[in-house]
């Protein structure tokens, strides 16, 4: 595909928030005009931490087969709302702490963008208060080696 540009690879990490979702939108319009493709990416913890913050918030600990499954879900949701703009998606699913596997993608595939929302499903109460962003996204942000899009709520 020719690129028309400084953009030529775009990084939508998603957990499959309503904000991540919306990024993948915002990504693919920008891809369409550059003529980029898109890498949906998807970080899956399988951590002790993990399982016990999932109890913790009243939840049930998956198995390691049902992170991948909804991390496959995920990715493959969002990979169909990036393919109606008509450009070329990948997807990874990439097991370990979120920003490190945002970043370390980031550096490793040589990404021009990062496209994500300012904080996804697991933000707390707390955070989304005072800060209006997720510590996934200010940790990406204070840490990218190229330009981070972030879709933050309305309002």
């Amino acid at each position: 595909m020719k690129t028309n540009g400084l953009i030529k690879r775009i990084l939508v990490p998603t957990d499959g928030s309503a904000l991540a979702n919306q990024a993948a939108r915002y990504a693919a319009e920008i891809a369409k005009c550059f003529g980029a493709e898109i890498t949906v990416l998807n970080a899956i913890s399988t951590t002790v931490f993990t399982e016990f913050v999932t109890y913790a918030i009243g939840g049930t600990a998956g198995s390691k087969e049902q992170l991948w499954q909804s991390g496959t879900d995920i990715v493959e949701a969002t990979k169909k709302t990036v393919l109606r703009a008509e450009v070329p998606v990948h997807t990874k699913i990439i097991e370990g702490p979120a920003v490190e596997v945002i970043l370390r993608e980031t550096s490793e595939g040589r990404y021009d963008l990062i496209a994500m929302g300012s904080r996804g499903a697991g933000a707390s109460l707390v955070q989304r208060a005072v800060f209006g962003l997720g510590s996934v996204a200010e940790r990406v942000i204070a840490s990218a080696p190229c330009p981070v899009l972030v879709i933050r709520e309305e309002g």
